[in-house]
């Protein structure tokens, strides 16, 4: 494949992650694992407050881990990018259920009509996708699918000069709080069972600040100031499997047909290790991950 270049604010930007400890007990354990596993300490390393208040150039309530080439992304810019890469066809629509063609399947849409035909079908569409494998009736043989639920959330866009310009860096640990891309700097998240719609709210927003104020160390006036319901915002839904562990792979009940559901809270990163992942198996190349990982995420 050709390597695909993202220019200006598609890309991704290294800025550095801390990662702030709950308490001083799974710091000291922390230790250990890092002792343990022996990774380059300019890859990732412990730090104590001081050292992590330097990184972000905010004070910060306690020290943790920090990840050098933790990077910041805008997802809105990428995934536009991404859409108009050379060889992407967006077809707008929605998949109701999949049925075999010939060597291949052929995607239908919620009037019966046929959408795409292919040899090879990815199912991408988070927490739709139950019911694109029910609609086809492909659901039953993958029981941990069946269970997977989709699960709201939001985020706050804080004004930067609340708090001394944001961070330096990514900042995260109980919540997180990014640095300022231009429109403010964004705190999260909020996480809500059995919602019926996804929405900004005075009460998520009042849970966004708190968590950030716990990485916190200090007094900002402007930021404590700040009123819960009246900062834009953002809410959607997540698709959360059991266990935590996304659903990638070929059904091997119906060849041809992949998943890849089921990111959680890590949507960004999981599906880009995910995508590796299924191109290699469809090219035939050595896999990303050994046969024990790859099978923790197998479908069924």
């Amino acid at each position: 494949a050709l390597p695909i270049c993202l220019a200006g604010d598609a890309a991704p930007r290294v800025c550095g992650t801390v990662q702030v400890e709950r308490d001083a007990g799974k710091s000291a354990a922390l230790a250990g694992t890092l002792e343990t596993l022996a990774f380059p300490p300019d890859w990732v390393r412990q730090v104590d407050r001081d050292e992590a208040s330097a990184l972000a150039g905010l004070p910060l309530a306690r020290g943790g881990v920090f990840f050098s080439q933790g990077m910041l992304v805008q997802p809105n810019r990428l995934i536009d990018a991404l859409l108009e890469t050379a060889g992407v066809t967006l077809l707008p629509g929605k998949a109701a259920r999949v049925e075999p063609a010939g060597q291949g399947w052929r995607v239908l849409d919620e009037q019966g009509a046929e959408w795409v035909q292919a040899q090879v079908v990815i199912l991408a569409n988070a927490a739709g996708a139950r019911d694109v494998l029910a609609g086809s009736g492909l659901l039953d043989p993958l029981p941990r699918v069946a269970q997977m639920h989709a699960l709201t959330g939001e985020v706050t866009l804080v004004p930067a000069a609340a708090l001394s310009g944001g961070p330096r860096c990514i900042v995260g640990g109980e919540g997180y709080l990014l640095p300022d891309v231009g429109e403010g700097c964004v705190v999260g998240s909020t996480y809500v069972h059995d919602a019926t719609e996804a929405r900004v709210s005075a009460d998520g927003q009042r849970v966004t600040l708190a968590k950030a104020a716990g990485l916190l160390s200090g007094h900002f006036p402007d930021f404590e100031a700040l009123v819960p319901g009246s900062l834009p915002g953002w809410a959607g839904w997540r698709a959360v499997l059991p266990g935590r562990l996304p659903a990638v792979g070929e059904l091997q009940h119906a060849r041809g047909v992949w998943l890849a559901v089921g990111y959680a809270s890590r949507g960004l990163s999981w599906s880009a290790l995910m995508g590796d992942l299924i191109a290699a198996r469809l090219a035939g190349e050595p896999s990303p991950l050994e046969t024990d990982l790859a099978q923790l995420i197998s479908p069924r």
